[in-house]
């Protein structure tokens, strides 16, 4: 199992958040092998950008649907 630096965790973690805010995730066999490259470090920094990049895609989406729903009153 390899290892990951520092700059290599946050290029995955900013992957993971564009990756889990577009809704287009990984296979698992795709995940393994970030696994296998990058070792559990560079897997954990992936796999909590993708629910930082999901929970911002849902703010942004309640926020779409607050501001659709200002607008119809006026």
């Amino acid at each position: 199992m390899g290892e990951s630096t520092g700059d290599e965790n946050a290029n995955l973690y900013m992957r993971g958040v564009n990756e889990g805010y577009s809704g287009d995730l990984l296979e698992a066999s795709e995940l393994l092998e970030i696994l296998k490259v990058f070792g559990e470090d560079g897997l954990r920094s992936y796999l909590v950008g993708i629910l930082e990049g999901q929970e911002d895609a849902a703010e942004d989406e309640e926020d779409l649907l607050e501001e659709s729903d200002e607008g119809g009153d006026q």
